[in-house]
């Protein structure tokens, strides 16, 4: 398959600002309309843009889904923390009278585990797709 000379030349381009601005969302998804899954779906936008540039880099998908089902044991492992602390689950599982610098730490962090599940998701579904269409 021959892509176009410009396809290719934007994407390259595209691909760093799309990346960052997917993180950005994830890390300030506690702060700004957004978070986990907008993020992660910004962040396979961009891995998916790879796919225009060199067909053959998305062809791993069972390892993509064995690190998505990574990832969802890791948000559950997350939010039962407070399960332990506090007795009720996927809530901050740090004290009340700690700092809100702390308690913005585990916001981030499972902004972070669903916005890589999300990404993660989204490329094996649409790889698999890919892989469908070329049987």
């Amino acid at each position: 398959m021959k892509n176009s000379q410009i396809l290719v030349c934007i994407s390259r381009v595209l691909f760093p600002f799309v990346l960052v601005f997917g993180f950005y969302v994830i890390v300030n998804g506690h702060l700004t309309p957004g978070g986990g899954f907008q993020g992660g779906a910004i962040l396979a936008t961009a891995i998916l843009i790879t796919y225009f540039i060199i067909p053959e880099r998305i062809n791993i998908i069972d390892g993509l889904v064995r690190l998505e089902k990574h990832l969802f044991l890791w948000i559950i492992v997350v939010g039962s923390l407070s399960l332990i602390t506090k007795g009720t689950f996927f809530t901050n599982p740090l004290p009340i009278p700690a700092a809100i610098s702390f308690k913005r730490i585990f916001l981030v962090l499972l902004n972070f585990l669903i916005g890589s599940k999300v990404a993660i998701g989204l490329v094996a579904i649409f790889s698999s797709f890919i892989e469908e269409g070329r049987s």
